[in-house]
C-alpha cells in the first residue's frame, strides 16, 4: 500500500534494519479494540466467530500493543472502531510512538469524529466501500449505507484528511461496478487511493459469495487493466498485483500483519483462529508459520488476502536492485 513520502521513508529504514537482522518482523499490526460493529456486512467473517462477543481492550491494552509489536503501520480495525469510547485516544496513542495510522471504518459515524480528529499526515482514514450504491448495500444489507459513506468521505476529503477506501470484490459482484467505483472515486471524489481485494473461499464465509483463485484473477485482470487505462490509484504494488492476477506465486506471510484483538494475540493471521497468545513474543514463538499459505493448509488454498500477501510482496520486493527501484517508482509516483 502506498503511504505519504514521511511514512514511506520510515518503513522503509524499519525494513532495512529488520532485515539484517535476519529475522520474521511484521509490517502491520492489525489491531482490533472491539469486536462489536453498528452493522452486519453478509460477507463478514467476524460476525461468525464472534458473533455474541462485547469484549473490548482497553485504550491502555491497545497503546501497550503498539509497544510490544515493532510494526510501523497500526491498522485499527475491528468491529467498527468509531464505536469504541476512546478511540481518539488510542489514535493519538499511536501517533506519539510515531507509528502510521490507517483508522477502518464503515462510515456510519465519520462525520461525527471529523471534530474529534485533526488531519495528520501518518493518520489516514479507510473507508469500506464494496462497489457502487447497489452493491454496497446490498453486500452492507443497510439500504442508504452508500450515500452515507460517499457524503462522509467528501466532507473528509474537505477538512483536509487523507481518505482511502477498502473494497472486496465477491462472487457476485461485477467487475463493471467495481470499475465504475474507482472512476467515481478519482474523478468526482479524488480518492487518495482505493484497496481492493479478493473475498476468497475459507470456512467463516458462505461459499456462494465467495470466490476460488481462478476466479478471482480472471477479475482483478480486468481490473487492473482499467486501473492502468485510466490511471486509478490501486493500493497494490507491482509484485502484489501481479500476485493477485495470477501472474506471479507468492508464499504467504501471515506474520506480515499481526493480529490483536480482546482475546488476546490471534494467530495465524487476520482470517483464520488457530491460537489466542497472552504477548507478542508468545505469538511469534507459539506458532509454526511455515504450515500455512497454499499448497500447506486447505483452508488457505484460494486465499489473496493483503494482510498475509502484501507484507510478502513487500519482501520479495527487497530481494533485489530491481524490484526495489519498480516498487519505489510505484510508490512515489501519483
Amino acid at each position: 500500500m502506498k503511504f505519504p513520502l514521511r511514512s514511506t521513508i520510515q518503513i522503509g529504514r524499519y525494513v532495512a534494519q529488520q532485515k539484517r537482522k535476519g529475522e520474521l518482523y511484521p509490517l502491520v499490526l492489525m489491531l482490533e479494540p472491539t469486536l462489536a460493529c453498528n452493522i452486519a456486512c453478509i460477507g463478514c467473517g467476524k460476525i461468525r466467530e464472534y458473533e455474541s462477543n462485547k469484549a473490548k481492550l482497553s485504550v491502555e491494552e491497545c497503546i501497550d500493543s503498539g509497544l510490544q509489536c515493532p510494526a510501523p503501520v497500526v491498522s485499527v480495525c475491528g468491529g467498527e472502531p468509531l464505536v469504541y469510547k476512546g478511540v481518539e485516544d488510542v489514535v493519538a496513542g499511536f501517533l506519539e510512538l510515531k507509528k502510521t495510522i490507517d483508522l477502518c471504518t464503515n462510515a456510519l459515524r465519520l462525520k461525527e469524529f471529523l471534530d474529534v480528529f485533526e488531519p495528520d499526515p501518518r493518520l489516514t482514514w479507510v473507508v469500506h466501500l464494496d462497489g457502487m450504491r447497489e452493491i454496497h448495500d446490498y453486500i452492507c444489507d443497510y439500504p442508504g449505507l452508500w450515500d452515507i459513506a460517499v457524503d462522509a468521505i467528501r466532507d473528509a476529503r474537505a477538512a483536509g484528511f487523507r481518505v482511502t477506501t477498502n473494497t472486496t470484490v465477491f462472487k457476485e459482484t461485477s467487475v463493471e461496478d467495481v470499475i465504475e467505483m474507482m472512476g467515481y472515486l478519482t474523478n468526482e471524489i479524488g480518492i487518495d487511493g482505493m484497496l481492493i481485494a479478493p473475498g476468497y473461499q475459507y470456512s467463516s464465509i458462505d461459499p456462494a459469495l465467495t470466490m476460488t483463485r481462478a476466479e478471482h484473477e480472471e477479475k482483478l485482470r480486468k481490473i487492473r487493466a482499467a486501473s492502468r487505462e485510466h490511471g486509478y490509484r490501486w493500493l497494490a504494488s507491482p509484485i502484489y498485483q501481479e500476485f493477485l492476477t495470477g501472474e506471479r506465486k507468492l508464499p504467504c506471510a501471515p506474520w506480515g500483519s499481526i493480529t490483536r484483538n480482546p482475546y488476546g494475540w490471534k494467530g495465524p493471521c487476520y482470517l483464520l483462529t488457530d491460537g489466542i497468545y497472552p504477548t507478542y513474543e508468545a505469538l511469534l514463538e507459539g506458532i509454526d508459520w511455515e504450515r500455512y499459505g497454499p499448497g500447506n493448509d486447505p483452508r488457505c488454498e484460494h486465499c489473496a488476502i493483503h494482510s498475509g500477501f502484501e507484507p510478502s510482496a513487500a519482501y520479495a520486493a527487497t530481494g533485489s536492485v530491481k524490484e526495489t527501484v519498480r516498487s519505489m517508482a510505484w510508490t512515489l509516483s501519483g
